[in-house]
This record gives C-alpha cells, structure tokens and sequence, in this order.
C-alpha cells in the first residue's frame, strides 16, 4: 500500500544490474533489504561500520560519556614532551 503522500516511480534496471536513484541520494548509504517474495526494499540512513560497532555494545557509551565529561571537568597539562621522554626511557 502506498501512502497518498509518497511518490512511485518506475525505474529500468540497467544491463550491468544497476539502478540510479537520482541525485537526491548521491554519496549517501543506503541499505537494500530483499525479502524472500523478491520485494526489494530501499532505506536511507546512516550505517554504523563494522570497526565502530563496539561503541555500541554493553556500558561502552556509558563508559565514554563519563571520560568525556570528565575530560571536559579537568584541565589538560601541557606535559606532552614529558610523557614522551618517559616512554621513550623504559
């Protein structure tokens, strides 16, 4: 069923397997589902790469929330140079 505020459009898929979407769509992701009947369903979005999915697991948000704040709470030392001759003679 499609809603009276959607719009349907006939596209040809190309001889290399290929549909364009249009400009609207260029550069961004999208996430093709294939239901079992053929149905081919389209989504824009924002996807999350398989090398930052740990953010998203268990207390890892909770946990960088409170490094940030309390990074935000307490000042940085100018001791870079410090650290590094420290590392540097173990």
């Amino acid at each position: 069923m499609i809603a009276a505020n959607h719009i349907e459009t006939i596209k040809q898929v190309g001889a290399n397997g290929q549909v364009s979407l249009g400009k609207k769509y260029a550069g961004k992701q999208i996430q093709v589902l294939t239901l079992t009947d053929g149905t081919i369903i389209i989504k824009p979005g924002k996807f999350i790469p398989d090398n930052e999915t740990w953010l998203y697991n268990k207390d890892n948000n909770e946990i960088i929330d409170k490094a940030i704040k309390w990074a935000e709470a307490n000042k940085r030392h100018e001791n870079f140079d410090e650290i590094v001759d420290l590392v540097q003679n173990d």
